[in-house]
């Protein structure tokens, strides 16, 4: 059959054209609503923009900039679409008797008057945290900062 000039058919042409209409159809469903609506009928009339053609140079050049299209909005989108009915998160007490309670109603704890851990005396949990985001951030040890390589 027809081989375009960069090695792709006609039908790979149109397919590629239809996996970035997807892939728009799939951002666009986290975008508010406004947004969503014209991002849709924005890639309808890409797509139908695009079966009218017949030259695959042209159609690979509108696939392409349609993909940087799509590549910016999902920068520019949410990850998820927010719902009305959902804060974010969920907070889950147990009883004493081992009961699980949704709403986040349990008995509050009581801070302590004192506490062990001060500048002198450090808690070794924080220490093992703080050294866990030191090897998470990269850094192996503290050598650059003695100035010692």
């Amino acid at each position: 059959g027809f081989v375009s000039p960069d090695g792709a058919s006609p039908s790979a042409t149109m397919a590629a054209a239809l996996r970035v209409y997807r892939s728009l159809l799939r951002v666009a469903a986290n975008m508010p609503a406004a947004q969503r609506e014209a991002a849709k009928t924005q890639a309808r009339s890409e797509l139908e923009a695009s079966r009218a053609l017949t030259d695959e140079a042209e159609i690979a050049r509108r696939v392409k900039l349609f993909e940087d299209k799509v590549a910016f909005a999902r920068i520019n989108t949410p990850k998820t679409r927010s719902r009305g009915d959902q804060t974010g998160h969920t907070r889950i007490v147990y009883g004493k008797d081992g009961t699980k309670h949704l709403d986040g109603t349990g008995t509050p704890r009581d801070k302590a008057r004192w506490t062990n851990w001060d500048g002198k005396n450090m808690d070794p949990d924080s220490v093992t945290r703080h050294y866990h985001g030191l090897k998470r951030a990269g850094f192996k040890s503290n050598a650059q900062a003695k100035g010692i390589f």
